[in-house]
């Protein structure tokens, strides 16, 4: 759990870094192990702006060719605590919330497990298959055929084939 008092917290900016376990955030299950936070606050009489910036260690599984490899993933949010909200808004780059002193807690666990998940890639891909931003050509092997001594005859009919499709 991410959570500070409101009264502690300074008028002005100020900032905080928190290294938390993925188990503080709710994220046990995933490919996250830890996560690095770097908070800063923006504290003013009616409302407190709360930019984070997380970088989470994950350990993925590429789906080309099924190594796994540790990364880190970059992610930012905001979160706007504001006096006068009417309602609770939330978007893609931030989070607009009721500020109520009275209770004089602000947690933000929700809003970091969300963009720490939000950022694991939907296609995992090893560094080694990315060269220079571009993703490289994949290009398989079956053996090697200038040390094949023995020829397998069950791959004649797909040799064909693939000739055949080569000359049209």
């Amino acid at each position: 759990m991410v959570s500070f008092r409101f009264n502690e917290i300074p008028k002005g900016l100020s900032e905080e870094l928190l290294n938390v376990d993925a188990a503080e955030l709710g994220v046990e299950d995933s490919v996250i192990t830890r996560v690095r936070i770097e908070l800063t606050f923006n504290k003013q009489n009616d409302n407190l702006r709360i930019q984070c910036r997380l970088g989470a260690a994950a350990v993925l599984t590429c789906d080309r060719s099924l190594d796994r490899y540790e990364t880190v993933l970059e992610s930012a949010y905001e979160v706007v605590f504001q006096l006068d909200a009417e309602e609770e808004l939330e978007e893609m780059s931030g989070t607009l919330r009721k500020l109520d002193p009275s209770q004089n807690i602000i947690d933000i666990t929700r809003e970091l497990r969300d963009t720490v998940l939000l950022s694991i890639p939907v296609k995992k891909l090893h560094p080694r298959y990315i060269k220079d931003g571009e993703i490289t050509e994949f290009e398989a092997t079956f053996g090697d055929k200038e040390n094949d001594e023995e020829h397998d005859p069950r791959w004649d009919a797909l040799t064909e084939l693939k000739q055949r499709i080569e000359k049209n």
